[in-house]
């Protein structure tokens, strides 16, 4: 392992970031506070920071003293999840109902400190955007900073983020094709006729009519794409009833589709309506299907990507780098950047004994051991891609 030596000697104020942003979780386009820390802090370093780009986003330009050259992009999404936290820790949450499960927290101190070893030592030629973005879950925070024109505002050549992974402690993978998968939503809402639980005839019960439409389009990947196009569709919540002896006059089904294919999400598309309106008829209701395409495809350019994997190497090692495994079934908003900007999107292990909780779950706590890790590898992408005379091979 080689940290940067200007990292190092950040490891400890990092930490404190992390845990003082993980102890104050913000939800989507409400990060207030979190957008006014991180510009803040880009200002204390001596580094030009605009807010609101996106609502709450923030980004802060810092240009190189070694003369003119390209713009490097380097993104970290900043809010929470509307989850209570498990784990009694020192810096859990101290707002009930959110929490950051995602490893949120740890990308914004990990960008922060990059932010600020770079501007002690802006050894470098042409200029950096360290871009905070709001709102990744699924509120379209991404798309929010580039209808508020992000690139036209702040112009990038390339762009670069990570994620944290459950993977072996300071692995880096890196995909040079596709890395996550496409990601829509859909509520379908099953409309009866209530009765009494004595009398079910006399009723049109919409809660077996969820069941059946659940236990169907569950089923479709296996049934309606080829093996070689995973999919997925899973039911995460069913809404029904009150009472033990009421039958309610609607249910509600609420799932992700998540696949890497346009035609195949199309596909699920339709025949999740179809089944849902099928089966609700059958039984003499009615379905209504609310879908909505949240994330693309994320898909990394391969050049940016085998240029991140070099810089990635100098820190961690060759040996500790994955090239191009599986794709992962879950979604990533820095897609929509992606499709604006060749750049590259990558994962950094986190994965100890401590830190065996997957991401959105109550135990989840971001691991500060990758901090240093991902700083040093943000510092070591900037000075080998804009290092004078052009970037390095």
């Amino acid at each position: 392992m080689k940290l940067h030596p200007a990292i190092q000697n950040l490891e400890t104020e990092m930490t404190a970031w992390r845990r003082r942003l993980h102890a104050r979780p913000e939800l989507g386009f409400e990060e207030t506070e979190t957008a006014r820390f991180v510009a803040d802090k880009l200002r204390s370093f001596g580094i030009e920071t605009i807010e609101g780009i996106g609502r709450t986003g923030v980004v802060g330009t810092l240009n190189g003293r070694l003369g003119a050259g390209e713009t490097l992009g380097l993104r970290a999404d900043m809010d929470a999840l509307p989850m209570q936290e498990a784990r009694p820790l020192p810096h859990a949450s101290t707002s009930p109902g959110r929490m950051h499960a995602c490893g949120h927290d740890g990308h914004v101190a990990t960008l922060l400190g990059a932010a600020a070893a770079l501007a002690r030592a802006p050894d470098f030629a042409g200029t950096v955007r360290f871009i905070f973005q709001p709102a990744e879950e699924g509120l379209g925070g991404a798309l929010a900073m580039l209808d508020d024109a992000l690139f036209d505002r702040f112009p990038c050549d390339r762009i670069f983020a990570f994620h944290n992974s459950e993977r072996p402690l300071a692995q880096v993978v890196v995909y040079e094709k596709v890395v996550a998968a496409a990601a829509d939503r859909f509520t379908i809402t099953i409309r009866g006729r209530g009765g009494h639980a004595a009398t079910p005839h006399l009723a049109i019960d919409p809660i077996p009519i969820a069941a059946r439409i659940l236990l169907a389009i569950e089923a479709l990947p296996g049934r309606m794409t080829e093996a070689a196009s995973p999919a997925v569709v899973t039911v995460g919540a069913i809404h029904a009833g009150e009472a033990f002896n009421i039958i309610p006059d609607t249910a509600t089904v609420i799932g992700t589709v998540r696949c890497f294919d346009e035609q195949v999400r199309a596909t699920l598309q339709a025949n999740i309506r179809r089944i849902a309106e099928g089966e609700a008829a059958l039984y003499g209701a009615s379905a209504e299907v609310a879908y909505q395409n949240l994330f693309a495809v994320t898909v990394n350019d391969a050049e940016q990507a085998r240029r991140l994997g070099k810089a990635a190497a100098e820190v961690v090692g060759g040996d500790r780098i994955v090239w191009n495994p599986a794709p992962e079934l879950g979604s990533e908003d820095f897609s929509f950047m992606l499709q604006r900007k060749p750049g590259c999107y990558f994962l950094i292990g986190q994965g100890d004994s401590d830190h065996g909780a997957v991401c959105h779950d109550t135990h989840y706590d971001f691991n500060d051991r990758i901090l240093a890790i991902g700083a040093s590898i943000w510092v070591r992408l900037v000075e080998r891609e804009l290092a004078p005379g052009g970037s390095s091979s």
